[in-house]
């Protein structure tokens, strides 16, 4: 459920923030940005780049 709630606000956040990827991972809660697209990733099956950039 954590992980759930995370992805949603990294959506938003990737969606309609101004926020770089790296500032997203920070306000999140994660230490490394690279875990958190590592984690974006296997919890969404994209990448955080490309959620951002609307491709798959």
């Amino acid at each position: 459920m954590i992980a759930q709630r995370l992805i949603l606000e990294a959506k938003r956040e990737l969606s309609f923030g101004a926020l770089t990827i790296k500032e997203i991972a920070f306000k999140l809660g994660f230490s490394d940005a690279s875990y958190f697209s590592r984690f974006f990733k296997k919890q969404t099956g994209r990448n955080p780049e490309g959620f951002k950039e609307g491709k798959t």
